[in-house]
């Protein structure tokens, strides 16, 4: 049996760094391009040399080399590559938009009495940052899926960010959670898939926030009592360059939901909270410092006081009775990111 490296050509130092053609049978109008199929058979065809550019890949000096056509889709850079911040200049702060679910054609999910409430508490602190607040009740499944992909299909190019809150009920089923329309269930990432680079192009290299209030499951968290803190620091390194640069497609995204995954999201009527616990604690501290703190500071802050300021009171539960709840965040936000207000 023949071995598999006999009649391929050695590769030179000079091959490699002169990105020349790899194959004797070569052409000044084109290349001999060799791959294996799936059944390790050499497989050969020929590209025209202005289809190619220089090989810069690991494999190259292994004359593996690719013919590279970059067909990526484009968007406007709205900030250099390693900036620290965020542009937040645009003509417009951005939308803020809020679904709000408080009844259901499920006669097993309870109407949510505190959706005033949290709605108006929201409203306020979002318009606060000077973002443009849009709401929608009760959207059925269709009509709700139709928004986000008519949001994300606007041009939003002259805005720093997107905001778009959810409330409503929410678990998880298969290992798979899910937020309830007013008539059928969604997949949770059904919120933020319309805005990734690709198919949000004026929203790519922007800040894309999404705050979700709703249980991730049936399970408690009676807490540990702790006697002693500790601080956190959080250190950032930066340099500044500006040049064309590629970001992947879910960058600048970060997803905030009320609870930790598999954990119930509580609403409340004591210590001036009237309604759904992160939403009180993320109004709260959007409000009050807001124009002044970045937001992974304001974050941190709004996780830190739903997990220490609160705890369940239902004496007469002893399941759902003295229990806490934190905030559980995912984010892919390369930057910081702060909310300035300009006066006119």
């Amino acid at each position: 049996m023949a071995s598999r490296s006999e009649g391929i050509m050695p590769v030179t130092e000079s091959d490699v760094n002169q990105n020349l053609p790899l194959h004797e049978d070569s052409s000044p109008e084109a290349v001999q391009i060799s791959n294996l199929d799936d059944n390790g058979e050499s497989q050969r065809k020929q590209v025209p040399l202005e289809n190619m550019v220089p090989d810069d890949s690991d494999a190259r000096w292994m004359g593996c080399g690719q013919p590279m056509k970059d067909i990526r889709p484009q968007a406007a850079m709205s900030v250099g590559r390693d900036a620290d911040f965020y542009k937040m200049d645009h003509k417009k702060r951005g939308q803020a938009i809020i679904f709000v679910h408080d009844q259901f054609d499920d006669i097993n999910l309870q109407p949510r009495t505190c959706a005033k409430h949290d709605t108006a508490i929201t409203r306020h602190a979002f318009e606060h940052l000077s973002f443009e607040v849009k709401e929608h009740w009760n959207l059925k499944k269709r009509d709700f899926l139709a928004t986000l992909h008519q949001v994300s299909s606007e041009n939003h190019h002259n805005s720093d960010c997107l905001v778009v809150v959810f409330m409503s009920h929410g678990n998880v089923n298969n290992n798979k959670e899910f937020l309830c329309t007013q008539d059928f269930k969604v997949d949770t990432e059904e919120l933020w898939k319309n805005f990734t680079a690709d198919k949000c192009p004026s929203l790519a290299g922007k800040p894309k926030l999404f705050f979700i209030q709703a249980c991730r499951g049936d399970n408690i968290d009676k807490g540990v009592k702790m006697k002693h803190t500790k601080a956190l620091n959080v250190q950032v390194d930066c340099m500044h360059r500006k040049e064309d640069y590629v970001i992947p497609l879910h960058a600048d995204m970060l997803m905030m939901w009320a609870s930790y995954p598999g954990m119930f999201a509580f609403k409340s009527y004591q210590n001036d909270i009237n309604g759904s616990v992160f939403i009180h604690f993320l109004s709260k501290v959007l409000i009050q410092d807001g124009r002044t703190c970045d937001l992974f500071t304001l974050l941190l802050r709004v996780t830190r006081e739903v997990a220490t300021r609160y705890e369940s009171y239902t004496p007469q539960s002893n399941l759902l009775h003295q229990n806490k709840q934190t905030p559980y965040m995912v984010s892919t936000l390369m930057r910081k990111l702060v909310f300035p207000v300009w006066k006119s």
